[in-house]
Protein backbone atom coordinates (compact mmCIF):
# COMPACT_ATOMS: atom_id res chain seq x y z
CA UNK A 1 0.00 0.00 0.00
CA UNK A 2 2.68 2.52 0.96
CA UNK A 3 4.61 1.36 -2.18
CA UNK A 4 0.91 2.16 -4.51
CA UNK A 5 0.83 5.68 -2.47
CA UNK A 6 4.29 6.82 -3.22
CA UNK A 7 4.45 5.88 -6.73
CA UNK A 8 0.71 8.02 -7.12
CA UNK A 9 2.13 10.89 -5.69
CA UNK A 10 5.70 11.25 -8.03
CA UNK A 11 3.22 10.91 -10.66
CA UNK A 12 0.87 13.58 -9.21
CA UNK A 13 3.99 15.60 -8.91
CA UNK A 14 4.85 14.90 -12.72
CA UNK A 15 2.20 15.86 -13.30
CA UNK A 16 1.78 19.26 -11.60
CA UNK A 17 5.60 20.08 -13.25
CA UNK A 18 4.17 19.12 -16.58
CA UNK A 19 1.05 21.57 -16.38
CA UNK A 20 3.57 24.17 -14.54
CA UNK A 21 5.88 24.13 -17.43
CA UNK A 22 3.30 24.43 -20.26
CA UNK A 23 1.64 27.10 -18.42
CA UNK A 24 5.07 29.18 -18.14
CA UNK A 25 5.52 28.15 -22.30
CA UNK A 26 2.14 29.65 -22.73
CA UNK A 27 2.87 33.18 -21.59
CA UNK A 28 6.71 32.88 -22.93
CA UNK A 29 5.17 31.97 -26.33
CA UNK A 30 2.74 35.08 -25.60
CA UNK A 31 5.31 37.37 -24.68
CA UNK A 32 7.08 36.59 -28.12
CA UNK A 33 4.42 37.03 -30.26
CA UNK A 34 3.93 40.60 -29.01
CA UNK A 35 4.90 43.02 -31.97
CA UNK A 36 6.16 46.56 -30.85
CA UNK A 37 6.52 48.29 -27.56
CA UNK A 38 2.89 48.62 -26.92
CA UNK A 39 2.03 45.06 -27.22
CA UNK A 40 4.69 43.75 -25.04
CA UNK A 41 3.66 46.13 -22.20
CA UNK A 42 0.57 44.65 -22.44
CA UNK A 43 1.61 41.17 -22.49
CA UNK A 44 3.65 41.94 -19.47
CA UNK A 45 0.85 43.32 -17.93
CA UNK A 46 -1.24 40.29 -18.38
CA UNK A 47 1.09 38.20 -17.44
CA UNK A 48 1.77 40.20 -14.18
CA UNK A 49 -1.86 40.13 -13.63
CA UNK A 50 -1.61 36.44 -13.18
CA UNK A 51 0.02 37.24 -10.00
CA UNK A 52 2.04 33.33 -10.05
CA UNK A 53 5.62 32.87 -9.88
CA UNK A 54 5.99 30.51 -12.30
CA UNK A 55 6.23 33.15 -14.87
CA UNK A 56 8.88 34.66 -13.25
CA UNK A 57 11.40 32.37 -15.88
CA UNK A 58 9.58 34.17 -18.57
CA UNK A 59 9.27 37.55 -17.31
CA UNK A 60 13.10 37.40 -16.36
CA UNK A 61 13.54 36.50 -20.49
CA UNK A 62 11.55 39.91 -21.16
CA UNK A 63 14.04 42.15 -19.69
CA UNK A 64 16.87 40.70 -20.65
CA UNK A 65 15.54 40.82 -24.47
CA UNK A 66 14.53 44.67 -23.24
CA UNK A 67 17.90 45.56 -22.20
CA UNK A 68 19.82 44.32 -25.16
CA UNK A 69 16.81 45.74 -27.72
CA UNK A 70 16.96 48.87 -25.71
CA UNK A 71 18.90 51.31 -28.43
CA UNK A 72 14.98 50.85 -30.80
CA UNK A 73 13.69 52.48 -28.39
CA UNK A 74 15.46 55.41 -27.92
CA UNK A 75 13.21 57.69 -29.57
CA UNK A 76 11.40 59.86 -27.29
CA UNK A 77 8.12 58.68 -28.25
CA UNK A 78 9.25 55.18 -26.61
CA UNK A 79 11.24 55.88 -23.72
CA UNK A 80 8.46 56.62 -21.36
CA UNK A 81 6.79 53.22 -22.19
CA UNK A 82 9.84 51.63 -22.33
CA UNK A 83 10.61 53.08 -18.82
CA UNK A 84 7.28 52.37 -17.48
CA UNK A 85 7.83 48.49 -19.07
CA UNK A 86 10.86 47.80 -16.90
CA UNK A 87 9.29 49.44 -14.09
CA UNK A 88 6.86 46.89 -14.16
CA UNK A 89 9.23 43.73 -15.01
CA UNK A 90 11.31 44.92 -12.08
CA UNK A 91 9.04 44.60 -9.78
CA UNK A 92 7.22 41.51 -10.58
CA UNK A 93 10.53 40.01 -10.68
CA UNK A 94 11.81 41.34 -7.02
CA UNK A 95 8.43 40.17 -5.57
CA UNK A 96 8.60 36.87 -7.07
CA UNK A 97 12.30 36.92 -5.46
CA UNK A 98 13.71 35.52 -8.84
CA UNK A 99 17.40 35.59 -7.95
CA UNK A 100 18.63 34.87 -11.35
CA UNK A 101 17.21 38.05 -11.86
CA UNK A 102 19.64 39.80 -10.02
CA UNK A 103 22.37 40.58 -12.88
CA UNK A 104 19.67 42.16 -15.11
CA UNK A 105 18.42 44.38 -12.40
CA UNK A 106 21.67 45.76 -11.70
CA UNK A 107 22.34 46.17 -15.83
CA UNK A 108 18.80 47.96 -15.34
CA UNK A 109 20.05 50.08 -12.30
CA UNK A 110 23.20 50.96 -15.19
CA UNK A 111 21.92 51.44 -18.05
CA UNK A 112 18.33 52.42 -18.31
CA UNK A 113 17.82 55.92 -17.93
CA UNK A 114 14.42 56.03 -16.54
CA UNK A 115 14.77 56.77 -12.48
CA UNK A 116 11.50 54.98 -11.70
CA UNK A 117 12.73 51.96 -13.69
CA UNK A 118 16.40 52.00 -11.89
CA UNK A 119 14.83 52.54 -8.34
CA UNK A 120 12.64 50.24 -8.95
CA UNK A 121 15.60 47.49 -9.98
CA UNK A 122 17.28 48.86 -6.55
CA UNK A 123 14.31 47.61 -5.08
CA UNK A 124 14.01 44.58 -6.07
CA UNK A 125 18.11 43.75 -5.56
CA UNK A 126 17.09 44.40 -1.87
CA UNK A 127 13.85 42.04 -2.09
CA UNK A 128 16.24 38.98 -3.13
CA UNK A 129 18.61 39.72 -0.19
CA UNK A 130 21.67 39.46 -2.16
CA UNK A 131 24.52 41.08 -0.42
CA UNK A 132 26.70 40.78 -3.44
CA UNK A 133 25.26 43.89 -5.07
CA UNK A 134 25.24 45.68 -1.21
CA UNK A 135 28.93 47.80 -1.75
CA UNK A 136 27.81 48.67 -5.26
CA UNK A 137 24.66 50.18 -3.98
CA UNK A 138 26.13 51.72 -0.88
CA UNK A 139 28.58 53.45 -3.51
CA UNK A 140 25.99 54.78 -5.40
CA UNK A 141 24.15 56.41 -2.78
CA UNK A 142 27.22 57.72 -1.50
CA UNK A 143 28.16 59.36 -4.48
CA UNK A 144 24.48 60.50 -4.47
CA UNK A 145 24.48 62.36 -1.39
CA UNK A 146 27.50 64.35 -1.69
CA UNK A 147 25.93 67.26 -4.14
CA UNK A 148 22.36 67.20 -5.67
CA UNK A 149 21.88 66.24 -9.06
CA UNK A 150 21.65 68.24 -12.33
CA UNK A 151 17.40 66.54 -12.79
CA UNK A 152 16.61 66.37 -8.70
CA UNK A 153 13.81 64.66 -8.77
CA UNK A 154 15.72 61.94 -10.69
CA UNK A 155 18.42 62.16 -8.19
CA UNK A 156 15.58 61.67 -5.51
CA UNK A 157 14.41 58.69 -6.45
CA UNK A 158 17.41 56.51 -7.39
CA UNK A 159 18.52 57.77 -3.80
CA UNK A 160 15.22 56.40 -2.15
CA UNK A 161 16.14 53.45 -4.50
CA UNK A 162 19.34 53.26 -2.68
CA UNK A 163 17.78 53.50 1.00
CA UNK A 164 15.18 51.11 0.57
CA UNK A 165 17.59 48.55 -0.88
CA UNK A 166 19.94 48.65 1.49
CA UNK A 167 17.36 48.58 4.27
CA UNK A 168 16.12 45.37 3.04
CA UNK A 169 19.81 44.00 2.54
CA UNK A 170 20.61 44.60 5.72
CA UNK A 171 24.28 44.85 5.43
CA UNK A 172 26.19 47.12 7.34
CA UNK A 173 28.43 48.65 4.64
CA UNK A 174 24.95 49.80 3.74
CA UNK A 175 24.62 52.08 7.10
CA UNK A 176 26.91 54.77 6.65
CA UNK A 177 25.40 55.65 3.25
CA UNK A 178 22.12 55.59 4.24
CA UNK A 179 23.26 57.77 8.03
CA UNK A 180 24.91 60.69 5.36
CA UNK A 181 21.44 60.62 3.11
CA UNK A 182 19.62 61.65 6.67
CA UNK A 183 20.57 65.11 6.32
CA UNK A 184 21.56 65.50 2.67
CA UNK A 185 20.31 67.71 -0.30
CA UNK A 186 17.09 65.41 -0.99
CA UNK A 187 13.66 66.39 0.28
CA UNK A 188 12.07 66.02 3.66
CA UNK A 189 10.55 62.85 2.16
CA UNK A 190 13.83 60.69 1.35
CA UNK A 191 15.57 62.21 4.13
CA UNK A 192 12.78 60.48 6.45
CA UNK A 193 12.88 57.57 4.26
CA UNK A 194 16.74 57.31 5.02
CA UNK A 195 15.98 57.82 9.20
CA UNK A 196 13.57 54.81 9.20
CA UNK A 197 15.43 52.45 7.17
CA UNK A 198 18.73 53.42 9.01
CA UNK A 199 17.26 51.11 12.33
CA UNK A 200 16.76 48.25 10.46
CA UNK A 201 20.17 47.88 8.56
CA UNK A 202 21.93 46.02 11.11
CA UNK A 203 21.38 45.08 14.96
CA UNK A 204 25.07 46.19 16.23
CA UNK A 205 25.87 49.48 13.82
CA UNK A 206 28.50 50.34 16.43
CA UNK A 207 31.37 49.53 13.92
CA UNK A 208 30.52 52.19 11.64
CA UNK A 209 29.18 55.25 14.12
CA UNK A 210 32.23 55.21 15.93
CA UNK A 211 33.51 55.55 12.51
CA UNK A 212 31.56 58.66 11.92
CA UNK A 213 31.93 59.60 15.78
CA UNK A 214 35.55 60.17 15.32
CA UNK A 215 35.53 61.74 11.86
CA UNK A 216 32.53 64.20 11.83
CA UNK A 217 31.29 67.73 13.22
CA UNK A 218 29.80 67.84 16.37
CA UNK A 219 25.81 67.80 15.19
CA UNK A 220 26.43 64.75 13.01
CA UNK A 221 28.39 63.04 16.21
CA UNK A 222 25.22 63.76 18.12
CA UNK A 223 22.60 62.28 15.64
CA UNK A 224 25.71 59.15 15.60
CA UNK A 225 25.51 58.39 19.27
CA UNK A 226 21.54 59.10 18.68
CA UNK A 227 21.69 56.10 16.43
CA UNK A 228 23.52 53.92 18.86
CA UNK A 229 21.49 54.16 21.69
CA UNK A 230 18.79 53.06 19.59
CA UNK A 231 20.06 50.56 17.95
CA UNK A 232 20.27 46.74 19.24
CA UNK A 233 23.73 46.43 20.33
CA UNK A 234 24.73 45.21 23.52
CA UNK A 235 24.98 47.51 26.81
CA UNK A 236 28.71 47.54 26.33
CA UNK A 237 29.09 48.18 23.25
CA UNK A 238 26.90 51.27 23.49
CA UNK A 239 28.38 52.22 27.00
CA UNK A 240 32.26 51.83 24.74
CA UNK A 241 30.71 54.14 22.16
CA UNK A 242 29.47 56.75 24.90
CA UNK A 243 33.16 56.77 26.26
CA UNK A 244 34.34 57.86 23.41
CA UNK A 245 31.33 60.46 21.74
CA UNK A 246 32.07 62.06 25.58
CA UNK A 247 35.76 62.32 25.42
CA UNK A 248 35.88 63.61 21.74
CA UNK A 249 33.13 65.76 23.09
CA UNK A 250 35.88 67.20 25.74
CA UNK A 251 38.56 67.63 23.41
CA UNK A 252 37.23 69.62 20.56
CA UNK A 253 37.06 73.22 20.77
CA UNK A 254 34.10 74.72 19.24
CA UNK A 255 33.86 77.59 16.41
CA UNK A 256 30.47 79.27 17.44
CA UNK A 257 27.66 78.49 20.01
CA UNK A 258 25.91 76.36 17.51
CA UNK A 259 28.75 74.02 17.75
CA UNK A 260 29.19 74.68 21.38
CA UNK A 261 25.95 73.60 22.35
CA UNK A 262 26.20 70.43 19.81
CA UNK A 263 29.43 69.46 21.63
CA UNK A 264 26.87 69.49 24.93
CA UNK A 265 24.17 67.91 23.96
CA UNK A 266 26.81 65.36 23.05
CA UNK A 267 28.59 64.91 26.07
CA UNK A 268 24.89 64.80 28.24
CA UNK A 269 23.76 62.44 25.87
CA UNK A 270 26.97 60.18 26.98
CA UNK A 271 26.42 60.74 30.51
CA UNK A 272 22.54 59.73 29.83
CA UNK A 273 24.03 56.28 28.84
CA UNK A 274 26.39 55.95 31.53
CA UNK A 275 23.40 56.23 33.46
CA UNK A 276 21.06 54.35 31.38
CA UNK A 277 23.28 50.81 31.12
CA UNK A 278 24.90 51.64 34.44
CA UNK A 279 28.45 52.11 33.07
CA UNK A 280 31.43 50.73 35.52
CA UNK A 281 34.90 50.44 35.93
CA UNK A 282 37.41 53.22 35.13
CA UNK A 283 37.19 53.85 31.44
CA UNK A 284 34.33 56.64 31.68
CA UNK A 285 35.68 58.21 35.02
CA UNK A 286 37.58 61.05 33.42
CA UNK A 287 35.04 61.94 30.84
CA UNK A 288 32.35 62.30 34.03
CA UNK A 289 34.93 64.56 35.89
CA UNK A 290 35.45 66.73 32.91
CA UNK A 291 31.66 67.51 32.16
CA UNK A 292 31.55 68.30 35.88
CA UNK A 293 34.50 70.47 36.02
CA UNK A 294 34.23 72.30 32.75
CA UNK A 295 30.70 71.21 31.57
CA UNK A 296 28.72 73.26 29.38
CA UNK A 297 25.86 74.37 31.95
CA UNK A 298 24.45 72.84 35.54
CA UNK A 299 22.93 70.28 34.03
CA UNK A 300 25.80 68.52 32.58
CA UNK A 301 27.64 68.82 35.67
CA UNK A 302 24.91 67.07 37.29
CA UNK A 303 24.81 64.41 34.75
CA UNK A 304 28.62 63.61 35.45
CA UNK A 305 27.70 63.10 39.13
CA UNK A 306 25.06 61.42 38.94
CA UNK A 307 27.24 58.76 36.34
CA UNK A 308 30.11 58.94 38.65
CA UNK A 309 27.78 57.52 41.60
CA UNK A 310 26.08 54.98 39.26
CA UNK A 311 29.48 54.07 38.27
CA UNK A 312 30.10 52.64 42.00
CA UNK A 313 33.67 51.98 41.04
CA UNK A 314 37.17 52.59 43.23
CA UNK A 315 38.15 55.38 40.73
CA UNK A 316 34.74 57.21 40.35
CA UNK A 317 34.39 56.85 44.38
CA UNK A 318 37.59 58.70 44.65
CA UNK A 319 36.98 61.70 42.00
CA UNK A 320 33.16 62.00 44.07
CA UNK A 321 35.36 62.23 47.40
CA UNK A 322 37.62 64.55 46.49
CA UNK A 323 34.76 66.68 44.56
CA UNK A 324 32.59 66.82 47.76
CA UNK A 325 36.02 67.17 49.83
CA UNK A 326 36.33 70.80 47.50
CA UNK A 327 33.07 71.48 48.43
CA UNK A 328 33.03 71.31 52.35
CA UNK A 329 36.41 73.16 52.26
CA UNK A 330 34.89 75.51 50.06
CA UNK A 331 31.89 75.78 52.26
CA UNK A 332 33.95 76.22 55.72
CA UNK A 333 35.72 79.05 54.56
CA UNK A 334 32.66 80.95 53.69
CA UNK A 335 32.72 80.48 49.35
CA UNK A 336 29.20 79.40 49.16
CA UNK A 337 26.71 79.97 46.62
CA UNK A 338 22.95 78.31 45.18
CA UNK A 339 25.08 76.61 42.67
CA UNK A 340 27.63 74.63 45.28
CA UNK A 341 24.75 73.79 47.27
CA UNK A 342 22.60 72.61 44.35
CA UNK A 343 26.07 70.28 43.31
CA UNK A 344 27.09 69.08 47.25
CA UNK A 345 23.26 67.82 47.20
CA UNK A 346 24.04 65.77 44.17
CA UNK A 347 27.16 64.87 44.90
CA UNK A 348 26.04 63.54 48.13
CA UNK A 349 23.13 61.69 46.85
CA UNK A 350 25.38 59.85 43.87
CA UNK A 351 27.92 58.94 47.02
CA UNK A 352 24.93 57.05 48.53
CA UNK A 353 24.51 55.49 44.99
CA UNK A 354 27.71 54.43 44.85
CA UNK A 355 27.54 52.31 47.54
CA UNK A 356 31.31 52.96 48.19
CA UNK A 357 32.65 53.38 51.20
CA UNK A 358 35.58 55.26 49.95
CA UNK A 359 33.26 58.65 50.13
CA UNK A 360 32.29 57.87 53.69
CA UNK A 361 34.88 60.43 55.43
CA UNK A 362 34.00 63.01 53.59
CA UNK A 363 30.04 62.73 53.98
CA UNK A 364 30.74 62.98 57.68
CA UNK A 365 32.65 65.72 57.58
CA UNK A 366 29.62 67.26 55.56
CA UNK A 367 27.80 66.00 57.91
CA UNK A 368 29.35 68.18 60.72
CA UNK A 369 30.19 70.97 58.96
CA UNK A 370 27.90 73.29 60.47
CA UNK A 371 28.38 75.95 57.79
CA UNK A 372 26.12 73.55 55.39
CA UNK A 373 22.09 74.02 55.74
CA UNK A 374 20.20 71.62 57.68
CA UNK A 375 19.07 69.81 54.47
CA UNK A 376 22.38 69.29 53.75
CA UNK A 377 23.68 67.95 56.69
CA UNK A 378 20.36 65.94 56.52
CA UNK A 379 21.11 64.39 53.06
CA UNK A 380 25.03 63.65 54.23
CA UNK A 381 23.72 61.57 57.25
CA UNK A 382 20.94 59.76 55.01
CA UNK A 383 24.22 59.20 52.54
CA UNK A 384 26.24 57.77 55.54
CA UNK A 385 23.52 55.11 56.56
CA UNK A 386 22.98 53.83 52.87
CA UNK A 387 26.83 52.61 52.94
CA UNK A 388 26.34 50.87 55.99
Amino acid sequence: MKRIISVALVLALGVMIDVADETTEVYKVLYQQAQGLPQKYAAILNIVGLNDKNTAPVLASALEELLLTQDAYSATIDQELYGKTITLLCKALGDYKDDAAAASLWTTVQDVPDPLAKAEALISIGKLRDRDYAERIALKLRDLNFKPTEDTDAGEKIACGCIVSLGKLKDVRGFSPVFFATDAWYSQRVRQQASESLSSIVDDPTDAIEAIIKSEPAERQLRALTAETHSRATNQRKIDTAVLALNLGHLKIANDKAEAKSLCDLRKLALCSFIAYKATGADPVDGCLSSYTKGFDDEEKLLGLAALGINGSDSAATVLRDILLNLNNDQQSGIADETRNRLAKAGIDASAVSKNKIVKPVLVAISINEKWSGGIIAAAQTAIKALQ
